[in-house]
């Protein structure tokens, strides 16, 4: 079992985009959505962007960005909160998740204010289709 740990405001997350919100060679706003209970993201200290695209149910339709965490907290109201994945956990449906000691939330509210700010904060790691 992975205890939660603190992320420190200068430590970065890893976040998968899904190909759908790459317009123009940039990350939309509504790529910065939560699912579930948060918006789910890669603790960089427990991944590697290859990792993080390979989790997807299909690495292919996926880039990888990156962003800091205080630079994401300093947006109103935004947490982020390790919360990895542990052995036999299930989801919303029963159905058994993937275990994943990076596994983290970006928790709080999705304005459409607080998306725009996200989209201007991340630096690609993994550009669609490449390296």
């Amino acid at each position: 079992m992975w205890p939660k740990e603190d992320i420190l405001d200068d430590a970065s997350v890893f976040m998968r985009i899904h190909k759908m919100f790459i317009i123009g060679g940039d990350v939309g706003p509504n790529a910065f959505r939560d699912h579930g209970t948060g918006m789910s993201v890669d603790r960089i200290k427990c991944s590697t962007p290859l990792e993080t695209r390979n989790r997807a149910r299909t690495p292919s339709d996926k880039a990888v960005i990156s962003m800091v965490a205080g630079e994401i907290r300093a947006i109103e109201a935004l947490v982020v909160a390790h919360d990895p994945v542990q052995e036999n956990a299930l989801n919303e449906k029963g159905e058994r998740l993937d275990p994943n000691r990076a596994h983290s939330n970006v928790i709080g509210e999705k304005t459409t204010e607080v998306r725009l700010k996200l989209s201007r904060r991340w630096a690609w790691q993994i550009r669609l289709g490449g390296q």
